[in-house]
């Protein structure tokens, strides 16, 4: 028997779920507007000519991770579960580092970049998070490896984590001006689209 007790207990849980899956959508859309952001940048170094002293050894690859930007992003994102302000954070210092290293960013060095900016941000922001071990795993490198980067990083921003109120609110409001001139361009799209089948139809009546 189900009484209104259980049915106003299922309510809040599916209310719950559905809040729960609405913020990993949000955190989503969130990390594919970073992960843009961050490929816009490397290819643009790409053709630059980059100082050797610029371009962060301890974080640099020999070879090009197989795993693209956003689906190294969205692993992480998707193993840890993470606030979207923690996301945010991860933008900002990544940002600072280069900013006060004038360090170039590259397909060689952004995953582990984002790895170690991604642990920091999480031990800052998070109330609850996993083992050094754990965060090895799902980031694909040793731990030993994953505790020389994170202490590195932070020596490298001078051990600045904390965000102004408004400096989180700038690039929180930066990214959500992409994500408008984004859905702006798929509407164009698919309003070029319509146009186009419209036409089509229009043609295919007159042949009749």
């Amino acid at each position: 028997v189900i009484t209104n007790k259980s049915k106003s207990l299922n309510k809040k849980h599916i209310i719950l779920e559905s809040i729960s899956q609405k913020e990993e959508e949000m955190i989503a859309s969130t990390i594919e507007l970073i992960s843009d952001l961050l490929v816009k940048i490397c290819e643009e170094n790409k053709i630059k000519k980059c100082n050797k002293n610029f371009l962060l050894k301890s974080f640099t690859c020999e070879n090009i991770p197989s795993i693209s930007i956003k689906d190294y992003f969205l692993r992480l994102s998707k193993h840890a579960k993470v606030n979207e302000s923690t996301i945010i954070l991860i933008l900002i210092y990544i940002d600072r580092i280069c900013n006060m290293n004038h360090f170039i960013l590259t397909y060689y060095n952004i995953h582990k970049l984002i790895l170690a900016a991604f642990v920091l941000a999480i031990k800052y922001n998070e109330d609850n998070y996993y083992s050094m071990v754990y965060y090895s795993k799902i980031g694909g490198v040793p731990v030993a490896e994953l505790n020389k980067l994170e202490f590195e990083y932070l020596i490298l921003i001078g051990f600045r984590l904390f965000v102004h109120t408004q400096l989180f609110e700038k690039y929180y409001n930066d990214l959500m001006s992409l994500k408008d001139d984004s859905d702006e361009e798929d509407y164009d799209e698919e309003y070029e689209e319509q146009e186009d089948d419209e036409k089509e139809e229009e043609k295919i009546k007159k042949m009749i």
